[in-house]
């Protein structure tokens, strides 16, 4: 079985009837990433390693640290050793950004996937400079039904190892322009927030699909982004659905073969 630096060949036992069997699967990679800005704040990620520049690219701007691309001066990504012998991915980035030091200077934080805001300073801080989405484009339900049973076609690291979860970005018309698969639903997101942001993509007319649930987290950075519809496929939380209203977002779950619309539904045809 061949692995890559997103899925490794791991070898377990599993019981039938009286008897264990030793076999083997491919699970997703956990690795981490220390982003480095200005050689002063540090933050840690812990991440599935496919797409760096661009999750870096979208992590930095969904935290408010930069508002366009263009402020990125440099970002050298690079591999090495932790005293302790840990293998970790280096981005050394240089932002022009005053924002960077709002909070203090040699700042040290670790954000894990499974929790996104975890250890951040100030919840608060993630709705600085935000705006409601400003986008008169309609969609149609019948081109998202369309595209759902495809869904999996665009999922192949989930196919393999049955742990990762996706962002994909669909065009007006439900077409998928891009799609992206991380550990955490967060760094998903934040790919391919950086991925129309290093190739000019606007988003004022583009659907996001996640494969997962919709956080007032993941509302923020797509309101940050200015993607004016969010499709979960399982149930948002409540404060989710606050925020979605809020920013102006049409926030949808269409898990189970639901399709329910709970906030802004004139974006959908037909009301």
């Amino acid at each position: 079985m061949q692995s890559n630096n997103s899925s490794k060949a791991i070898h377990f036992f599993t019981q039938m009837g009286d008897t264990f069997s030793r076999e083997s699967s491919e699970l997703i990679v956990e690795a981490p990433l220390e982003i480095v800005i200005n050689q002063q704040r540090h933050i840690l990620i812990m991440f599935t390693p496919q797409m760096i520049r661009e999750l870096v690219t979208g992590f930095i701007f969904t935290e408010g640290l930069i508002s366009k691309v263009s402020e990125i001066e440099e970002c050298i990504i690079s591999s090495g050793q932790r005293g302790d012998g840990e293998q970790v991915i280096e981005a050394k980035v240089t932002i022009s950004s005053n924002r960077v030091f709002s909070t203090g200077t040699n700042e040290k934080r670790v954000s894990y996937s499974s929790c996104g805001i975890c250890g951040k300073e100030n919840y608060y801080d993630l709705k600085n400079g935000l705006g409601r989405v400003k986008s008169r484009q309609r969609f149609s339900m019948g081109n998202l039904k369309k595209f759902l049973p495809r869904m999996q076609m665009f999922q192949p690291l989930y196919e393999r190892t049955g742990g990762a979860h996706a962002a994909i970005l669909l065009d007006k018309e439900g077409n998928p322009i891009l799609h992206c698969e991380d550990m955490g639903r967060h760094n998903a997101l934040d790919k391919v927030i950086g991925y129309t942001l290093t190739r000019d993509i606007t988003c004022e007319d583009k659907i996001l699909v996640s494969s997962g649930r919709a956080t007032v987290e993941m509302i923020l950075k797509t309101a940050r982004a200015a993607i004016p519809v969010f499709v979960a496929m399982s149930r948002p939380t409540s404060r989710a659905v606050e925020a979605a209203k809020f920013y102006n977002i049409t926030l949808m779950d269409m898990a189970k073969g639901s399709n329910r619309i709970y906030s802004h539904a004139r974006r959908i045809e037909g009301f």
